[in-house]
């Protein structure tokens, strides 16, 4: 018999019993989720004998399974991950717990990894707005229950489009629908998409994040500035500490519409950039998330990924899963805005102050200047 618990342990593990236990804000839940990033009926979880069954109820939220993002059902097994909004639950077998775990036996056979479809669609239109789905094979849009994806709106048809991923390429088929299929505007009958485009049934419209860049069949040549100095790449012999040290010294710049001119320093080779942006960002700050956006340097260049993060990653104004940074560019990971700065040995000057800031400046110099006449006439008995 298998048990839930929290990963940071904040209530007891509880027993996976015959039942339906529904997740989620509304104290009336079996389990209770307190983060405002989770809908009151966020998913259940159906106990059948072994079978555990998880089914999402959110209509505006998205839920994660080992961070693979579930449209309607999956079925759960021991030690995997569920996680809505920044909350993790595990699913864990206690007799693993109370023994050591087997001995692997070397086979000569290959392990075949389960495919995970490199393309996910971002809803942009209530009441799916903000969720992820992924895209695997055949996956039908509309308004049925039967649909994958399922848009419950009355200009969606009942089975509106088709998506297929095709030999890693994704294509979408309108199934005849009342009001048409667009993409980026375009009314289709059938489409290839890219990474970038944006889909849209009648009124309701989706992103599509797909492979970009550094996936296509010629990788982008990083071309170093001038003014970067290139430090020595660590050799064989160098303790993984120095390994870990980037071979050329970067900047990020909060170029927010809030920024006070933070600039980020960095020179390792691997950085989890969300968790370093959160380090440094107010607590009232609740757009970006905890996890899974990378920077790192490899062989094409400085590499930015999402990973699962649910606010999406944007460079240069397109959402994008993988991108290789050039000196400019900007991203925005959840409400930070950054800008990239691969040129010179010090940070450059992107730092602009708003004009409510240049004001206030000016008064309090003029404020000050006041201030001082007046403690003059004071004491000379001028007042």
């Amino acid at each position: 018999m298998l048990k839930i618990q929290f990963k940071d342990h904040r209530k007891p593990a509880m027993w996976l019993v015959d039942s339906l236990l529904k997740l989620g804000r509304d104290p009336n839940c079996e389990i209770v989720v307190e983060d405002s990033n989770v809908d009151l009926e966020h998913c259940q979880l159906l106990i059948e004998h072994e079978d555990i069954t998880l089914t999402n109820l959110s209509h505006n939220k998205s839920i994660f399974v080992n961070e693979i993002p579930v449209v309607k059902t999956h079925k759960l097994v021991a030690w995997d991950i569920i996680r809505l909004g920044d909350v993790e639950l595990e699913i864990i077998d206690p007799l693993s717990e109370r023994s050591s775990p087997p001995v692997p036996v070397q086979s000569n056979k290959t392990v075949i990894r389960p495919i995970i479809s490199p393309w996910m669609l971002k809803a942009n239109s209530s009441p799916l707005a903000g969720q992820f789905f992924q895209v695997n094979h055949a996956f039908t849009i509309g308004r049925d229950d039967g649909a994958d994806i399922v848009v419950p709106l009355s200009f969606i048809s009942r089975i509106h489009a088709k998506l297929l991923v095709k030999r890693g390429k994704l294509f979408i088929e309108d199934l005849e629908s009342s009001n048409g299929t667009f993409v980026n505007d375009e009314k289709i009958k059938s489409r290839q998409l890219e990474n970038g485009d944006e889909v849209r049934l009648d009124e309701f419209s989706f992103s599509v994040i797909g492979p970009d860049g550094i996936n296509k069949s010629t990788p982008p040549i990083k071309i170093k500035s001038k003014g970067a100095k290139k430090l020595a790449r660590p050799t064989a012999t160098t303790n993984h500490e120095e390994a870990s040290i980037s071979t050329q010294k970067i900047f990020l710049h909060d170029i927010s519409v809030t920024s006070t001119g933070k600039v980020y320093e960095i020179n390792r080779r691997k950085n989890h950039l969300s968790k370093m942006l959160g380090h440094h960002l107010s607590t009232s700050e609740t757009s970006v998330s905890a996890r899974h956006i990378y920077l790192s340097e490899e062989d094409v260049g400085w590499e930015v990924i999402n990973n699962g993060a649910a606010d999406g990653l944007l460079v240069n104004g397109k959402m994008q899963t993988r991108a290789v940074l050039r000196d400019g560019d900007e991203m925005i990971v959840g409400g930070t805005k950054l800008k990239f700065q691969d040129n010179g040995e010090t940070p450059a000057n992107y730092f602009v102050p708003t004009k409510e800031e240049s004001s206030m400046v000016k008064i309090v110099f003029v404020l000050t200047l006041i201030a001082g006449a007046l403690a003059i006439a004071y004491t000379q008995g001028w007042l």
